[in-house]
């Protein structure tokens, strides 16, 4: 019966896939597992990725959904393996053939680790250790943001400001004069690199009567480029400016 995990090579085909496992001739396909391995000695590290999708791949055409089953069954496998040859005599006749397979397979598992999704290789110990750790970075965090969110709660505000209906433009036009005051030393009175807070303050302390003012709204009235020409409807209207700041004169 032909191992479910592994794609094996057809009797007397001569060209088969680089991955597949088995002889050129009628080998028991009960020894996948062992074939397995002999590939895997003849590989490179790097080609670890390929040879382990290739196999991977071949069991999901059976398996949909079930990577973590074979994921555990070669980890499993490679253990094992590595066990064995750990307790081989250093001694006997093999220990250099012995020796070199086990660096390959620990190479091998090596790679295994650094796939890991499901955390198959630690133990219940160290898990529980890593989430402890987890939950622990996770409080802090919290409690940085529960500080800033008490910190940015102390300006906010119960209320808004209510602007006579009808009257956003007129006020808009207020916001605009602000930004272009100078103070009798020629200084600006307001300066800010962009005009983002200008119509983000209009927005979150402001209303339009009893409504809301939608941000994409304010920012029409304010775009980056003071000189750019506004939508229809954002600019506004001379019947709208109501109302000239001008600077007190001290010598009145």
């Amino acid at each position: 019966m032909a191992n479910p995990h592994f794609k094996l090579r057809h009797p007397f085909n001569f060209s088969p896939h680089k991955f597949e496992l088995g002889r050129p001739f009628f080998f028991n396909k009960s020894y996948a597992d062992n074939f397995f391995f002999l590939k895997l000695y003849e590989l490179k590290e790097d080609e670890y990725a390929a040879f382990y999708r290739y196999h991977l791949d071949y069991f999901l055409k059976e398996n949909a959904g079930e990577e973590k089953e074979f994921f555990s069954y070669i980890y499993e496998l490679t253990s094992t393996r590595i066990q064995y040859y750990k307790q081989q005599t250093p001694f006997g006749s093999r220990h250099v053939l012995n020796k070199e397979s086990l660096r390959k397979s620990n190479q091998f598992l090596r790679f295994l680790h650094s796939i890991d999704r499901w955390n198959h290789h630690k133990s219940l110990e160290i898990l529980l250790v890593e989430k402890e750790e987890q939950i622990q970075k996770f409080m802090i965090q919290i409690s940085e943001l529960e500080a800033q969110i008490k910190e940015l709660n102390q300006y906010e505000s119960a209320e808004k400001i209510s602007i006579a209906e009808g009257k956003l433009a007129t006020v808009i036009d207020l916001f605009k004069q602000l930004q272009e005051l100078t103070s009798p030393d020629e200084r600006k009175l307001f300066r800010s690199q962009t005009q983002s807070p200008w119509y983000k303050m209009l927005s979150k302390y402001f209303l339009h009567g009893e409504k809301e003012i939608p941000i994409n709204t304010a920012r029409n009235y304010f775009p980056a480029n003071k000189n750019t020409k506004l939508i229809k409807g954002s600019d506004v209207a001379d019947e709208d400016k109501i109302f000239k700041i001008i600077p007190v004169d001290k010598k009145d």
